[in-house]
C-alpha cells in the first residue's frame, strides 16, 4: 500500500453543534482527537485537513499535518463533500495519494488500530470504496409521509406486498444499515472517474460503538463528555 493519505474535513459554522470541530472536550479541540489517532497510524503517509476555520493551525497541535483554507463558497451547510475533496486533490497533483481516508472530527472514540485494520481489509479487495455503517433503530419500514392529508408508507418493499410491513415486528424487517461518519475508505482514481466518493462498489466496515459514535448532536456531546468522566454510557450492547 503506497501514498495512503488521510483527509480531514474541518468547515466553521455547525449549526447543530456550535463550532463543533474546536469545541473542547476534555480540554482539548474535538479535531485533536483525529489529529492523535492519524498520528498513531503506522499505514496513513499524510494527513491534511480542509478547513475554512480562521487561525486553525494556532489552536491544534498539528506537527506534519498541513492545512489548505476551504473556499468560502464549498464551505456552506449545503455544499457536497465531493467539492471539497477535488479541491484538496488539486492541490496535491504533485503527491497524489492513492487511497483517501475521510476522518471526520466528529469522532473522538476511534482508534489508529481500527482505522488500520479496515484500511488494511479494504486494500485486499476490489471495492471502489469503503464506509462505516450501524443497524438502523428506527426501520424505513416504519416510516410515513403525508401526501394531501392521507398517512401513507414511505417505503413500498415488494418483498412485503403480501402484508403491512409497518405492522410487522422489527426483528421481521429485512436488516437495513444506515452509514456513521465516523470513517470512509476511498480509491482515488475511482474518485475522479466517477465523481463520487462512493464509487460503484461500496464495502461495509462494522465498527464497534466506541468506533462509530459520532457527535452531530448536543446530546451526543454530552454522552462524549460522561464517557470520559467513567460512566458506560457508550458501552457495546
Amino acid at each position: 500500500m503506497n501514498n495512503i493519505a488521510a483527509f480531514i474535513p474541518a468547515r466553521a459554522g455547525s449549526e447543530r453543534v456550535a463550532n463543533k470541530n474546536i469545541r473542547l472536550l476534555d480540554n482539548k479541540p474535538l479535531i485533536q482527537f483525529t489529529i492523535d489517532q492519524v498520528r498513531k497510524s503506522k499505514i496513513i503517509n499524510n494527513v491534511y485537513i480542509s478547513s475554512n476555520i480562521k487561525d486553525l493551525e494556532s489552536t491544534i497541535n498539528g506537527n506534519q499535518v498541513k492545512v489548505y483554507k476551504r473556499p468560502e463558497n464549498i464551505s456552506k451547510s449545503t455544499s457536497k463533500d465531493i467539492d471539497w475533496v477535488l479541491h484538496l486533490l488539486k492541490k496535491l497533483k504533485q503527491n497524489m495519494p492513492e487511497i483517501i481516508v475521510l476522518l471526520r472530527p466528529t469522532s473522538p472514540f476511534r482508534t489508529s488500530k481500527f482505522i488500520d485494520e479496515s484500511i488494511k481489509k479494504f486494500s485486499r479487495t476490489n471495492f471502489d470504496s469503503a464506509r462505516a455503517v450501524k443497524l438502523v433503530t428506527e426501520h424505513p419500514n416504519k416510516m410515513w409521509r403525508v401526501d394531501k392529508s392521507n398517512l401513507v408508507p414511505y417505503v413500498r418493499s415488494k418483498k412485503y406486498l403480501k402484508e403491512n410491513a409497518h405492522s410487522l415486528q422489527y426483528k421481521s424487517l429485512e436488516k437495513v444499515y444506515v452509514q456513521t461518519s465516523s470513517l470512509e475508505i476511498i480509491k482515488v482514481k475511482s474518485l475522479l472517474r466517477t465523481k463520487t466518493l462512493s464509487g460503484n462498489k461500496v464495502m461495509p466496515i462494522f465498527p464497534d460503538r466506541l468506533n462509530g459514535f459520532t457527535i452531530d448532536y448536543e446530546h451526543d456531546f454530552m454522552m462524549a463528555e460522561m464517557h470520559l468522566k467513567g460512566m458506560d454510557v457508550l458501552k457495546n450492547d
